[in-house]
């Protein structure tokens, strides 16, 4: 009887594995069997294929959560979301200049264009750059992409299209202005090109005479920040605008030097933030107000930074503030709150990413027509593949972004949350 009742089960033989296991469970509950079979067990551990279960008797079992009932197997995803997540900060991230690998694609001195190439990174430049200015400027280019690679937030940074990420470089602020960046930036990322714009200042290099130098008195901030943007270009559109601008901020602020981050130093880098703001004039800004900042729309957010230079400042202040507070200070200050969120948003952008190349091939089929700025048309006796209903409307988005935002609050208001933000700054000396 128990051979068939549990046909589909494993006993476990390894008593000390058990052992470790069986240190805390879940109270019992009736579980069946994808053929509807019924037992009683606790669960013990779960990793998203197979579920481990501590049966009536005491014995411990192992099963393919796909051989257990469509009941049961969407009550151990939600079991799953709800365990504590193994959060592993790294310690300093980054390369060896040495190591960085830089080749000449084509150089044109007549029309200033001169196009390198890294391990992952392709640079348009205005400047011809000799092999050890080439690597120094790689160096934090790699190294950015490596701490997107090593932070918990399971971002899996790759280009959006090709094999590396696209950079031009312009060689003075005038240039880059003129070709589009932004008055009052040091560095734009246009999310339709894929397309990090930025001048030679913003990256470490100044004109020296007829030639250019590595300049070694420099901020890496805004390097840092729109190089973020670029690593999480297909997170971008389900991530509320807060987010994006505030793991990007949080990044800038990591201090970097030789091409390393120091990832363990952040309070070291949220403190010198501060202390710059002072520097500069600018002081502590009040922060946003939480309620009025987590329902901002991409399109508000533009607008205020269009109509108010004051009110976009203390968004991009609490934007940080928000993350550095999840990442170290909330709970148990193991960031756990944080990166449930992004493996909440990664299962949907995985959807998306799969919706997307779905398209791409689809596209190549005979009888689409794809137009020049990127709009196709296709005949009726072709299925084209269905979006996923998160990013099929505005309205739909702005739901998964309010389900999404409730992880983060864990039943706390936003009245709460901003008194427990206060308090945790206080302790570190910021009075906010």
């Amino acid at each position: 009887m128990r051979r068939a009742l549990f046909s589909s089960l494993v006993w476990l033989c390894a008593v000390s594995l058990a052992a470790a296991q069986l240190a805390r469970v879940e109270p019992a509950r009736g579980w069946k069997t994808a053929e509807g079979q019924a037992f009683q067990a606790s669960v013990v551990s779960f990793d998203g294929t197979t579920v481990v279960l501590r049966m009536a008797n005491g014995a411990p079992a192992q099963a393919p959560a796909a051989r257990l009932s469509t009941e049961d197997q969407a009550w151990l995803a939600e079991w799953q979301k709800k365990q504590p997540i193994k959060v592993v900060m790294p310690d300093v991230v980054g390369v060896e200049t040495a190591n960085v690998k830089a080749e000449v694609v084509s150089e044109d001195a007549a029309s200033e264009k001169f196009i390198y190439r890294t391990q992952n990174f392709e640079f348009e430049s205005q400047g011809k750059f000799n092999q050890t200015l080439l690597r120094e400027v790689a160096r934090n280019f790699e190294a950015t992409y490596e701490l997107l690679k090593a932070l918990p937030w399971a971002i899996g940074p790759a280009p959006e299209k090709g094999t590396h990420f696209k950079a031009r470089l312009l060689k003075n602020r005038e240039a880059y202005f003129a070709a589009g960046g932004p008055q009052n930036s040091g560095g734009v990322y246009q999310g339709g090109a894929g397309l990090f714009m930025v001048p030679f200042e913003s990256i470490g290099v100044k004109i020296v005479g007829k030639g250019y130098a590595k300049d070694d008195d420099f901020d890496y901030s805004t390097m840092v920040h729109e190089l973020t943007h670029q690593m999480m270009h297909s997170w971008l559109r389900l991530l509320p605008q807060w987010i994006v601008e505030g793991t990007a901020e949080y990044t800038g602020t990591l201090p970097l030097k030789n091409g390393r981050f120091r990832v363990s130093a952040a309070k070291n880098g949220l403190k010198d933030h501060f202390e710059s703001l002072k520097r500069r004039g600018v002081g502590m800004p009040e922060p946003y107000p939480l309620e009025q900042l987590f329902p901002t729309t991409n399109e508000q957010w533009q607008s205020i930074l269009e109509s108010d230079p004051r009110a976009s400042h203390r968004l991009y202040f609490t934007s940080y503030l928000l993350v550095y507070y999840f990442m170290h200070l909330d709970g148990k200050g193991d960031g756990q709150l944080f990166v449930r969120y992004f493996r909440e948003v990664g299962t949907v952008r995985s959807e998306v990413q799969k919706y997307r190349l779905a398209v791409e091939e689809f596209k190549k089929l005979p009888g689409v027509e794809v137009r020049p700025d990127g709009s196709y048309r296709w005949p009726g006796n072709l299925q084209h593949p269905d979006k996923p209903a998160i990013i099929a409307t505005p309205d739909a988005l702005a739901e998964f972004q309010k389900k999404t935002l409730a992880l983060l609050l864990d039943g706390r208001s936003d009245a709460e949350l901003m008194k427990l933000i206060r308090s945790a700054y206080a302790k570190l000396g910021i009075r906010l």
